[in-house]
């Protein structure tokens, strides 16, 4: 009996595995964007070395774009992608001002983000309402969507909300789960053949 006891046990222990998480986190300055290198944050916190290999922002839903140049599609008053002196390295790949400017999507494409580091950057965003007023501010950002493309092929998305954290005016937190953990009925389900089995050849052997 204590032989098929520990076999359960060693079953709901498989039961209860999960793959890593893939996910990721950014805030956004509760300032205007405009004329800044760290107005955007984002990292990488997954738990089993997945690397980003892109980030996808949209200001669509917020009906807003990236007025990276000045005297562009769009306003008169712009400024461009800049990296933070404080970032870690991630080797991004901006796209050119030129090609951003007027847009409503920004694809940055990296080669080295690793978990645990953090890119900061910055560029200029407008509300197509309020065209070179002073810019999205952090709370402005809410309900705007980031995409994250992972190494693993794991691609996931979140919408950025409200924020505590002193400085900023909004965050998104997206995260994958494991998607091959298998719950705790399931895994018994699956071995309980085998475990009658193993009890009624043992009743056969006692009796």
């Amino acid at each position: 009996m204590k032989k098929y006891l520990i076999l359960l046990a060693a079953l709901l222990t498989i039961s209860f595995s999960v793959n890593a998480a893939t996910s990721a986190s950014g805030v956004i300055i509760s300032g205007t964007t405009f004329g800044t290198s760290n107005a955007f944050q984002f990292t990488n916190t997954s738990d089993a070395s997945e690397n980003i290999t892109k980030l996808v922002w949209d200001l669509s839903p917020i009906n807003g774009f990236f007025d990276s140049i000045s005297g562009g599609t769009f306003g008169q008053n712009g400024s461009g992608l800049v990296l933070s002196g404080s970032s870690d390295s991630v080797g991004h790949t901006f796209p050119t001002n030129v090609s951003l400017d007027g847009t409503s999507l920004l694809t940055i494409d990296f080669t080295d983000f690793n978990a645990g580091k953090t890119f900061q950057f910055g560029v200029d965003t407008d509300l197509f309402s309020a065209i070179d007023a002073n810019g999205i501010n952090g709370l402005g950002f809410i309900g705007a969507l980031v995409t994250a493309y992972f190494s693993d092929n794991t691609v996931t998305h979140g919408f950025y909300t409200a924020t505590l954290q002193s400085g900023f005016g909004s965050e998104v937190n997206i995260t994958t789960p494991g998607v091959n953990a298998v719950p705790v009925p399931a895994a018994l389900f699956m071995f309980a053949p085998a475990l009658l089995g193993f009890f009624g050849l043992r009743r056969k052997v006692n009796g």
